[in-house]
């Protein structure tokens, strides 16, 4: 039917199962960027999408699937954004992955604290946050040495711990500058440094 220009409108595109597929996991990204990853409801999914209950779960069997889908891409979002520069030296790799991981926790309060405070005891979900955990210790790891000993990284999973419930903190409350965070941050990656080599030099 023409429409009030005289001027028909353009026919909605099927899309392929992987661009439908990407377009749902998107749609629930974007949700979760804006509000707590447990007010994310599906039906605003299959509306914003405009397509049944059934087509979604066409494409993920079970609820839980669908946010997984979505908390994985969530994951590979926050990684993409602190991968280290290699044209840059590695304690400039450090300063800038700093900065770009509370950057992005800043602009994207909720669906970091879905990464990692909205597993709950859900196994499927706590092994994305494990995974999300896991790649970032590696990330940190390469440009230190390309062979680390378990004590080194069990430190530094531990500072990825730390820098992850400081951040949340410092968001709720505000009490220092961002600056000041990062600097700390940084200052606690240096001394841990040293203190490793000493541990493992007494072996």
């Amino acid at each position: 039917m023409p429409s009030v220009t005289g001027t028909s409108s353009p026919p909605r595109r099927r899309l392929g199962p992987e661009e439908r597929r990407a377009q749902l996991v998107q749609l629930g990204l974007d949700l979760i960027k804006a509000r707590p990853f447990d007010q994310v409801l599906v039906d605003e999914v299959i509306e914003a999408a405009g397509i049944s209950k059934g087509l979604l779960f066409h494409y993920f069997p079970t609820k839980r699937a669908f946010q997984v889908a979505v908390i994985e891409a969530a994951a590979a979002e926050l990684l993409e954004a602190v991968r280290p520069d290699p044209a840059l030296d590695v304690l400039e790799q450090l300063r800038h992955g700093l900065d770009a991981y509370v950057a992005y926790i800043e602009q994207q309060p909720a669906s970091y604290t879905a990464i990692v405070r909205g597993a709950g005891s859900d196994t499927a979900l706590l092994q994305v946050f494990e995974d999300t955990r896991d790649a970032i210790v590696d990330l940190v790891l390469a440009g230190i040495t390309a062979e680390p000993s378990p004590l080194l990284r069990l430190a530094v999973r531990g500072w990825i711990a730390g820098v992850e419930e400081s951040t949340i903190l410092w968001l709720r409350d505000r009490e220092c500058s961002r600056d000041a965070v990062i600097v700390l941050f940084y200052r606690e990656a240096l001394a841990l440094l040293p203190l490793i080599e000493e541990m493992e030099g007494d072996d």
